[in-house]
């Protein structure tokens, strides 16, 4: 399936102006390095890229190559940005480039990787090197300018050094990319949190038929928001009173802790992820395609998402689901009439207010319908607990 479900867009909250002030510490610099400097960077681990992302990758051979193209004819490429990691001086995480930089890894690739190099194709300014792969240009004389007009062709490299905090690298890595494709933040999380806890994330969210159906794929997400519907749903099971209405920190706060916590809940966190999957088979049954749609609406609302996946998992919430289906949708669809149930999926949604009004809402819903005594989130001080 290539046609990705459209998500409907999340406001969050500003930054607040303290964050915004330490962002002036930080320090940025430009070089150019080679290709043959860059993929020796990359071959020793000095630039990051996680291993899980090869599985994740948006271009097909057509579009590498057209790239490998542009570097051999001298045409401009798009720069590189990097940030440094903390107290690892000389290694680095991608916040802009990482599609350039697989495909350098994968064109190069020879013994010892696990697949031999991709042959050129589709070229369009040197169609006689179609179907040239990197180790001929390594081992023939004649194509001796060719490799060396490769590898020695520069890429102008931006690198962020002494970053103050998550909030500038978020702050980037959004305004790298509001002119192509939205990225999701959860790409960012997987590197500067990089943990066994997320690792998991993305190999269950990647092999997970039901997690590619919610998002209309059939192979993991370059993107990642497969990933980050596992990790949210994970965040509210977990640590929805902890919940402090800023989505993103919520989120990146569970991956940091879910990976501190690994060896002693790791159990749990996999019986709950099995779990999800099982819940999306029945919201499925229960209301098709119309899941975490408004009325007359294609976008996924992950918003309305929270509050209908926060009970499903519970053995006698799905049964009781299943047993009321026509009456449930009948009451789901009523839901979309209430003016304080529509701002909680449509304004505002990171907010507290809203977060604890949508899953509580959906809750007493869950409670009428099914004759359920779930407990149920509340406000109460500016802080959520739930009751029970």
């Amino acid at each position: 399936m290539t046609d990705d479900i459209e998500f409907e867009d999340e406001a969050e909250p500003e930054v607040e102006e303290d964050r915004f002030r330490r962002f002036s510490e930080a320090v940025l610099y430009s070089t150019d390095w080679t290709v043959e400097t860059i993929l020796s960077q990359l071959r020793r681990g000095n630039i990051q890229l996680n291993p899980n992302f090869q599985r994740r990758d948006a271009w097909n051979n057509s579009r590498k190559s057209l790239f490998i193209e542009s570097i051999i004819v001298g045409l401009p490429i798009p720069q590189l940005v990097l940030a440094e990691i903390k107290d690892s001086r000389g290694q680095y995480i991608v916040l802009d480039g990482k599609q350039r930089l697989l495909s350098l890894l994968k064109f190069t690739a020879g013994e010892g990787d696990d697949q031999e190099g991709f042959a050129l194709s589709g070229l369009q300014a040197r169609p006689d090197l179609a179907r040239i792969r990197y180790k001929r240009m390594e081992e023939e004389a004649e194509l001796k300018g060719v490799l060396n007009a490769f590898l020695n062709y520069t890429i102008r490299t931006v690198i962020i050094r002494n970053w103050p905090n998550r909030d500038f690298l978020y702050q980037v890595f959004l305004r790298l990319n509001t002119q192509s494709v939205k990225l999701s933040p959860q790409e960012l999380r997987q590197a500067i949190a990089p943990g066994p806890f997320t690792t998991f994330a993305d190999d269950f969210s990647a092999d997970s038929m039901q997690i590619q159906r919610l998002i209309g794929r059939t192979s993991p997400d370059p993107r990642m928001r497969d990933v980050e519907i596992l990790v949210r749903y994970l965040a509210f099971q977990n640590w929805l009173t902890d919940y402090r209405g800023r989505m993103k920190d919520f989120l990146d706060d569970t991956c940091a802790r879910e990976n501190y916590l690994w060896n002693e809940r790791q159990e749990r966190v996999r019986i709950q992820a099995e779990g999800f999957a099982l819940a999306i088979d029945d919201l499925y049954t229960i209301f098709g395609e119309r899941l975490a749609r408004k009325p007359n609406s294609r976008s996924f609302n992950r918003a309305l998402f929270d509050a209908l996946s926060y009970y499903a998992a519970i053995p006698d919430v799905s049964a009781a689901m299943r047993a009321n289906q026509e009456a449930l949708t009948a009451a789901y669809d009523a839901l979309f009439l209430e003016d304080e149930f529509k701002e909680a999926i449509e304004s505002d949604t990171a907010g507290l207010p809203n977060t604890v009004s949508r899953v509580r809402r959906w809750g007493e819903t869950l409670n009428e319908i099914c004759g359920l005594k779930l407990h149920l989130p509340h406000l109460a001080e500016g802080r959520i607990t739930v009751d029970g």
